[in-house]
């Protein structure tokens, strides 16, 4: 079995967040099968978003964990205009802030091309994605992995935070699976143009798994936001008040009615 674990993004406070993802990932995922760790990280020397209010530097150091592993690092802006950022603009604001969360999503989603790109020559089995600034408070289970294995078109989502679309935060997607998730940018105006509404991040995936015919499930696994200066973000992990509509409830419900997993 051959898993890939794809760190893509923004390293904050990586010092903070990395021994999660070695200790719940990393090295349980060796002790089952063949693993390789890649990446793609923007290149910065500070962070500013005014969205979650930070403005802290990014020293050096927060790359170190990632010198051993496969991947490449970008400086940022450059990607807007690859990806037709004027055009996705035309749609509309969905966060009414100026475009600002928008231009980070396309560097997000620009971030997970790339890195699902390099690990696609390899030929995984099962690939993890994994963003680098959550701290993870566990992993997934065995018969998780088993039911991505067994059934390659599986992607398990976290089952909180949906907002009206599927949890973005992080994935275990099988075979053929993990395009739609990795590369779901290539899907951005499609999604505009066929609800008439602007870019979304959770909506988006929703409609890129739907799209390329992923079988998603739900884990119960949790993970919380750590800023550049150190600050973790408390999160909502409550089903209930995160699914984003009725019919997104709904949809939930019927998951854990039939299972978190179909095995």
């Amino acid at each position: 079995m051959k898993v890939a674990i794809a760190l893509f993004g923004i390293p904050r406070a990586s010092a903070l967040t990395m021994p999660s993802i070695e200790r719940h990932f990393i090295g349980p995922v060796r002790q089952m099968g063949e693993c390789r760790v890649f990446h793609h990280l923007f290149l910065m020397d500070r962070v500013v978003d005014p969205r979650s209010g930070e403005n802290a530097p990014m020293p050096p150091a927060a790359y170190a964990p990632f010198e051993a592993f496969d991947g490449e690092l970008e400086a940022p802006g450059e990607c807007l205009a690859q990806h037709g950022f004027a055009q996705i603009r035309r749609h509309g604001d969905a966060y009414g802030d100026g475009f600002s969360t928008l231009a980070n999503l396309i560097h997000q989603l620009h971030s997970l091309s790339r890195v699902t790109r390099r690990l696609a020559a390899w030929e995984p089995d099962l690939v993890l994605y994994l963003r680098p600034d959550l701290r993870y408070e566990g992993g997934f289970a065995a018969a998780e992995f088993d039911s991505a294995l067994r059934q390659p078109r599986r992607c398990i989502l976290p089952e909180w935070q949906w907002w009206g679309g599927y949890n973005d935060r992080f994935a275990l997607c099988g075979a053929e699976a993990y395009r739609a998730y990795g590369k779901r940018l290539e899907w951005a105006l499609d999604y505009s143009e066929r609800t008439g509404r602007p870019l979304h991040a959770e909506r988006l995936l929703r409609h890129a798994l739907r799209r390329g015919g992923a079988s998603v499930r739900t884990t119960t696994l949790q993970a919380h936001r750590v800023r550049a200066d150190g600050q973790v973000k408390q999160e909502d992990f409550d089903v209930a008040t995160t699914a984003g509509s009725v019919r997104r409830r709904l949809e939930l419900f019927g998951f854990q009615l039939l299972g978190r997993l179909s095995i």
